[in-house]
């Protein structure tokens, strides 16, 4: 009986044995598949993101390109070159570059000049913008976060308020960096800037077309209905590239000499203009209006300027230097038809002869000359279009997905990048 009850003590431990030995084999085993998986996702995302980021490089190439070596009298050409490099291959992985306005998505970054830059001066029109969706006193507190001094307008809000907030922090007291930024503003909600772009990357997002299943709250219409940041921007900034390639003349620090070479003027027109370029009210808008002849004040042998000397001198001078670039205008040919009926909602003739000028136009609106093709139009009309459109980019946003092929893992980065000067610079940059 012993024998027997030793061979049975043995059999049971040899089976636990092996039970312990099946439960630890089993246990490396799904340890090791789980660390598999992990390094397969860990690889994948691995491509998916420099996949993302060769479709950013992609897209800066091309705008350096088109700085050096512009095409001319064609307001299209980067756009359309942005479009053609929106999605490619890096290795197996691939990339996508679009943004959603309208109700449709479009190949390419999203153009920063085709929405109304927030730091300019003229507060009229972003009232106008919003009409009656502005809550009270909201513009008042906007503009005692952009103005320099602490004093509170008697609906704005200044330092003493933010001060005394559960998480205090100052007002910037000068111009945005951002539009999220208007976020901390008092009576600016974060719904007001993003609407279903919770995210701000100005994509159709799974969870931004999902009814109510996450956040944020959304129509599942596959629409995009953007907040404030659809039509606002902070970052837009005038000047940039010219049409020849060569750096952009400052009419107030320029030598007669290069600028008759430059341009193909006179001594006297050349005069003239450095003179206009030097007034209190100096705007290069006048001469849309005015010829040179008119605005030379005293200056003799002036003679008219032709339209190829106009177009040169839109086209290759402003009023600045580089690093004092004023906040950017609307590019005519990159706004929302909404936006521009917006503008003038008084005066939809207007809107639509604009909009057929751009699309019937070869190369779209490239000069404020063409403003005065517009049947009708007022001189004074036309010198105000030159005040508060552009005709070309230099500030974009680049949402750019980088997907791997085999697990469809995606990587997102978001850049804004400004070509206004080279090289191109990186004003803000994101992953998700």
């Amino acid at each position: 009986m012993t024998r027997i009850s030793q061979r049975g003590s043995v059999i049971v431990i040899a089976l636990w044995a092996l039970a312990v030995a099946a439960l630890v084999t089993s246990s490396i085993q799904i340890f090791a598949f789980r660390q598999s998986l992990l390094g397969i996702e860990v690889h994948d995302r691995i491509q998916a993101r420099w996949a993302a980021r060769a479709g950013i490089e992609t897209s800066i190439a091309a705008m350096s390109e088109h700085t050096i070596m512009p095409v001319q009298q064609n307001a299209f050409a980067l756009i359309d070159d942005l479009e053609y490099v929106s999605s490619g291959i890096t290795g197996t992985a691939t990339w996508d570059i679009r943004h959603h306005v309208d109700g449709q998505d479009w190949r390419g970054p999203m153009d920063e000049h085709s929405k109304f830059n927030i730091n300019t001066e003229n507060y009229g029109l972003f009232v106008q913008i919003l009409e009656d969706t502005l809550a009270f006193g909201v513009m008042e507190s906007i503009m005692d976060w952009t103005d320099e001094d602490d004093e509170a307008r008697i609906l704005g809000v200044e330092r003493d308020y933010y001060l005394s907030l559960e998480t205090p922090y100052e007002p910037r007291n000068g111009p945005l960096r951002s539009i999220a930024e208007m976020e901390l503003i008092a009576g600016v909600m974060p719904d007001d800037i993003r609407g279903e772009d919770w995210d701000l990357d100005y994509r159709l997002d799974t969870n931004e077309n999902d009814g109510g299943q996450s956040l944020p709250w959304d129509e599942p219409n596959g629409i995009l209905e953007g907040g404030w940041a659809t039509m606002f921007t902070a970052v837009s900034k005038d000047g940039g590239p010219t049409e020849s390639g060569e750096p952009r003349i400052n009419l107030n620090n320029i030598d007669l000499e290069t600028l008759q070479l430059r341009l193909g003027l006179e001594e006297p027109q050349a005069m003239a203009l450095v003179s206009l370029a030097g007034s209190d009210d100096s705007s290069l808008g006048k001469l849309l209006t005015n010829n040179l002849s008119v605005l030379a004040q005293g200056i003799e042998g002036v003679k008219d300027l032709e339209d190829d000397q106009l177009y040169l001198i839109f086209a290759e001078t402003c009023l600045f230097e580089p690093h004092e670039a004023p906040v950017g205008r609307m590019n005519i040919n990159t706004i929302s038809p909404e936006l521009l009926y917006k503008l003038f909602p008084d005066d939809s003739t207007l809107v639509e002869e604009l909009l057929y000028l751009r699309v019937n136009n070869a190369g779209g609106i490239s000069s404020p000359l063409n403003y005065r093709d517009i049947p009708g139009i007022s001189p004074t009309m036309v010198e105000y279009l030159y005040e508060i459109f552009d005709t070309k980019s230099n500030v974009f946003t680049i949402s750019s997905k980088g997907v791997a092929p085999a697990s469809h893992v995606e990587q997102e980065i978001i850049v804004v990048v400004d070509r206004s000067t080279l090289p191109i610079t990186i004003l803000e940059y994101r992953e998700q």
